[in-house]
């Protein structure tokens, strides 16, 4: 069944669609599960976290779209992923929580100008550079991963990568976002 129909499908709530779904995208999944969590979690807190992942699939399913499906599994694998560990190691005590004094603001409001604009960049790129950027930096996937799953050798796949980096930044820097001194 192809992705479309699969769509289709689960949009329907078709439990058979999601069945198809889960084998042939779990282990996708939980590769990206596996390279933000690394050695943090165990198996089973893995396989649970893709199970997650379907879940999430199923409950918002009216918004999937066939071309979208994995960007979509990833960035809710991810953001599950990077909740876990948050949970994890992020405690805070009553006494330790500070008023804002509207600096947080101003900073939260550049970090997203920034974030707009790299994500405006990054999809003006060629599409081979814009894949190994999104590969290395937003699924967290290793550079023999990419090198195998893009049909290229590891040092062409990190000279690749070098010249995506330098691209995205000589584009950031005419833009007028750059290093401030």
């Amino acid at each position: 069944m192809e992705d479309r129909k699969l769509v289709r499908q689960l949009r329907k709530q078709d439990e058979k669609a999601l069945v198809v779904l889960v084998e042939r995208y779990s282990p996708y999944v939980s590769t990206v599960v596996r390279n933000i969590v690394s050695g943090v979690l165990t198996d089973s807190d893995i396989e649970e976290l893709t199970a997650d992942v379907f879940i999430r699939l199923w409950n918002s399913s009216e918004k999937l779209r066939a071309e979208t499906l994995r960007p979509y599994m990833a960035a809710i694998a991810r953001n599950l992923a990077v909740d876990r560990l948050r949970a994890m190691h992020f405690t805070v005590e009553l006494d330790e929580i500070e008023l804002a004094d509207g600096s947080d603001i101003e900073y939260e409001t550049e970090r997203r100008m920034l974030a707009d604009e790299l994500n405006r960049t990054i999809e003006e790129m060629e599409p081979r550079s814009r894949e190994l950027l999104l590969r290395f930096y937003y699924y967290y996937q290793k550079i023999p991963q990419i090198a195998a799953e893009m049909c290229m050798s590891e040092s062409a796949c990190k000279t690749a990568l070098h010249r995506a980096r330098n691209k995205l930044k000589k584009m950031l820097t005419e833009r007028g976002y750059g290093n401030e001194t």
